[in-house]
Formats: structure tokens, sequence, C-alpha cells
């Protein structure tokens, strides 16, 4: 069983109280609410992914991210496991657009779209709304989410998970 490593970036305003996500046209997740990411290509860094695909997908490029969390997807059978490095950014530049693969949609933070996100959102985000460094483990059993745990971490700690990412 191999891991696999994807990024999400969610840009915020200025003030903080709206968060761009975009609807996925195609592929996994289409027609479902997210953040903007994807697979870090070959000996690209986790936050030079995160960057690429912010840019690719909706248009704006990153003057400064912050690294928030890791989002650990496990599955029963280990097949589907996967692990997500979670950024926020509230500096930016370009001007929102659709792109092929991505809507992009300005929410207010108080009034995410839940019912069409993955499961698992209405568990982490107020975690990350609330601009706190966490790690969360998801297990699923096919599509059933069976246990979770999400824990708040000090910056050592998410510092470490982050330079162990870069080895893969």
């Amino acid at each position: 069983m191999s891991l696999k490593y994807f990024t999400l970036v969610f840009p915020f305003n200025i003030t903080g109280d709206q968060v761009l996500l975009g609807l996925k046209k195609r592929g996994l997740g289409e027609n479902l609410w997210n953040g903007f990411g994807g697979k870090p290509e070959k000996n690209e860094s986790i936050e030079q992914c995160a960057r690429r695909e912010l840019e690719e997908e909706c248009g704006l490029v990153a003057k400064e991210m912050t690294y928030l969390g890791v989002l650990y997807i496990n599955t029963t059978d280990g097949v589907g496991d996967i692990v997500i490095y979670v950024y926020t950014t509230r500096k930016y530049m370009g001007a929102v657009a659709e792109s092929d693969e991505m809507l992009p949609e300005w929410f207010e933070t108080t009034n995410l779209p839940y019912k069409q996100m993955y499961e698992e959102a209405p568990l982490w985000y107020p975690v990350m709304l609330g601009n706190k460094k966490f790690t969360a483990t998801f297990l699923f059993d096919n599509d059933d989410l069976i246990s979770y745990e999400i824990t708040t971490k000090d910056e050592l700690e998410m510092t470490e998970i982050l330079r162990m990412a870069q080895d893969i």
C-alpha cells in the first residue's frame, strides 16, 4: 500500500469572513465544493504544488500562505489512504476565474454548503476556519465514515509533519 499525497488551499477575503471554494466540475469530488488543490508533480514540494494548483484552478497567485493542517483519510482496506496538506491564504494577486476543473464562488464562513461537500468537511472546517493548526484522521469503510480524531497542534509539530512530507 502506498499513500497518495494532495494539497488544499483556501483563500479568504482580507477580513476572514468569506472563503473561496470551488465546485468540482469533473473527476474525483465532482459536484462537491472544496478548496483548491491536487497532487504534487515530480520534484515539486508540497507548497509549490499548493501554489500551482490554486493558480490553475481559480486564477489566484498566493503571495503568502499559511500551512494549517494535515488530513489523513484512511480506509479499512488501506487501498484509498491519502494525506492532504491544508493551506490558507489572505494575500494573493489576480482575479478569480473559472477553470475547466473548478467553478469558484465566495461563501460566508458562517454559511458554507456542507450538504454539498465531503462528509468529513463539517468536522474539520471549523478548526481551519478558527485558524488553528491541526491534524485530522478519518477512517472510512467504503463510503461510510466510521471514526475520526481531530487534534490541534503547535507550530513545531506542524513544521515537523511538513518536513517529513518533503521526503516523499
